[in-house]
């Protein structure tokens, strides 16, 4: 089975991706196909990231991508224009793969993520339920929002990470149905209160019970991040405005410090920070946000 790993980015988000990019290739079968869209810029002939792919055994791709029918959407905060294209990166890669697997730049991944076992049946889209248990979230207005042992997606997923089976792929009409949720989300979110998340939240539009939930340890979001089942997740996925460089006291553990130091060891990059005091002061921060882990674990475990 052909499995594509794909990334949209600008300038600004580009180095986050290439340690995202290094610890894909770290953790994947040798031979990965790494796919990194450019959104206005495209990195200099010399830089870093494709010597460690290669050095990794993983096969770097890099192309400019535009489309200003996608781009003309406002977007804020962290959610910049390059995750408006999502979805048309999938699309121009998908014909010839098996499998896309799209993610975002804050992510790392620690384990191999076995693609090519997923089972998507009539599914064109596996992700994982967004964890986001906040008062505007999604989740506000249910108490019991996704029944234990949903396999079906009635939820509502996070776009960070995402795999797609070409089998199921219906190209052109699912560019079609994307743009129109995103003209459909400028007037009214469905989801959300004060909504950010644009391309997200059209993505759960126009698939909407018609998507894979996947378990939660494929894209464990930052919001459990003083949970046990972040200790132990496959994919890390720091959401938010803090992402997980600069390596920062209370918010990296000695996990992603470790391997943060090999990632920027590869990358040519100095600076490595000392694992243990970091592990220490994650561990002291994790205390004094016990009640609130408490409840992202139930949820984790019951329900993603």
């Amino acid at each position: 089975m052909k499995v594509a790993y794909v990334y949209v980015t600008d300038a600004r988000g580009y180095d986050l991706l290439a340690h995202s990019a290094v610890s894909l290739a770290l953790s994947q079968p040798a031979g990965c196909n790494v796919h990194v869209y450019c959104y206005d810029f495209l990195p200099e002939p010399d830089d870093a990231l494709a010597a460690a792919l290669a050095a990794a055994g993983a096969n770097l791709t890099v192309e400019p991508l535009r489309d200003p029918a996608l781009e003309q959407h406002e977007t804020c905060l962290h959610v910049t224009k390059p995750s408006l294209l999502k979805l048309l990166a999938v699309d121009r890669l998908i014909a010839d793969y098996d499998r896309v697997v799209f993610l975002d730049n804050d992510i790392l991944i620690f384990g191999d993520l076995r693609i090519e076992t997923l089972q998507f049946g009539e599914y064109p889209i596996a992700a994982v339920t967004d964890l986001d248990l906040s008062e505007t979230g999604w989740l506000r207005n249910s108490a019991d929002p996704v029944p234990p042992g949903r396999r079906n997606g009635s939820g509502y997923f996070n776009s960070g990470f995402m795999a797609f089976a070409k089998e199921n792929w219906r190209h052109g009409d699912f560019y079609a149905q994307y743009a129109a949720a995103l003209d459909a989300h400028d007037a009214h979110c469905p989801y959300k209160v004060s909504c950010t998340s644009i391309e997200q939240c059209a993505l759960n539009i126009m698939f909407s019970g018609n998507w894979l939930s996947l378990p939660a340890d494929y894209n464990m979001q930052a919001s459990a991040k003083f949970t046990p089942a972040w200790q132990t997740a496959t994919v890390r996925h720091y959401c938010g405005a803090r992402k997980f460089i600069p390596v920062s006291p209370f918010r990296n553990d000695g996990r992603d410090t470790r391997y943060i130091n090999e990632i920027r060891r590869r990358l040519g990059k100095g600076g490595a920070a000392p694992a243990l005091v970091h592990e220490v002061l994650f561990q002291l921060n994790a205390l004094r946000n016990s009640r609130g882990a408490h409840e992202i674990q139930t949820f984790v475990t019951q329900y993603a």
